[in-house]
């Protein structure tokens, strides 16, 4: 829905058109307020992605919450790196959350209990005290939105979140939500009327989605598999003096991918 341009400026104009509201705010004070705009990022694929995202915001005097995985495939949320980077966020005013991944669940408790869990260990890891997640891709027979953990904000609570089995473009919310998964927005876009309209709204945004270039979802890929081939293979050259020894030859066969201009 609507033209869809995952750049920096683009986000910058959000979040001035947030701003302008005045209904911005955070989860933990969201509750008592009869009007509100929450902003929450999932972390699906790069923490350093979600980081660079996090320093737009701080620039523009924004803040925000980012939820990250601790069983995902991608990236180890706990690697050193990834742990100072989190640990900037945090102090640079964002708040970190867990995003958890089902990972096949499907019994109530069992989530409930992982979620718990896992929020432990986050906190542990960080240093701080973790009060807040979301659900990875959330399947109804879970009942994600009627998780309930004494001292912590589940953002598809119904303070925070309308559920309903089938919504569309014109569905009637308490909360309205508005998306950018499948790299296109979903639901109203976070611009003008659809914030000032509606009293409640919660924002979902993917870090990886966006960049200063503001690539379409084939070349973002693309960019991200660069990324990622940068990445390990710094990793080896760090970890295997012998690797070195290749690694002009490997660069040299094109491993990495051309992004369309």
């Amino acid at each position: 829905m609507g033209n869809f341009k995952p750049s920096y400026e683009t986000y910058k104009k959000i979040i001035n058109d947030i701003k302008a509201t005045g209904k911005y705010c955070d989860y933990s004070n969201a509750i008592d307020k009869d009007e509100f705009i929450l902003m929450r990022h999932d972390i699906e694929f790069s923490i350093e992605r979600a980081y660079n995202l996090s320093l737009v915001e701080s620039e523009n005097d924004f803040y925000s919450t980012y939820f990250v995985q601790i069983t995902n495939n991608f990236y180890n949320a706990f690697s050193l790196k990834n742990m100072i980077l989190l640990k900037q966020m945090i102090d640079n005013g964002h708040h970190i959350g867990l995003h958890y991944h089902l990972n096949g669940q499907t019994d109530f408790l069992e989530v409930r209990d992982g979620v718990r869990d896992q929020i432990r260990i986050l906190s542990e890891m960080l240093g701080t005290k973790i009060d807040r997640f979301s659900i990875h891709r959330p399947i109804k027979e879970v009942y994600y939105h009627k998780i309930q953990i004494p001292g912590i904000y589940n953002a598809y609570a119904p303070e925070f979140f309308s559920y309903a089995d089938e919504i569309t473009d014109y569905t009637k919310l308490d909360v309205k939500y508005i998306a950018d998964s499948k790299h296109h927005w979903n639901y109203g876009i976070p611009l003008g009327k659809d914030l000032t309209e509606n009293k409640k709204i919660q924002i979902l945004i993917h870090p990886f989605s966006w960049t200063e270039e503001g690539y379409d979802n084939f070349n973002n890929f693309k960019s991200l598999l660069n990324e990622k081939d940068d990445e390990l293979i710094t990793t080896l050259n760090d970890e295997f003096k012998r690797f070195s020894e290749i690694h002009n030859e490997i660069k040299n066969e094109q491993c990495y991918f051309h992004i369309d201009k």
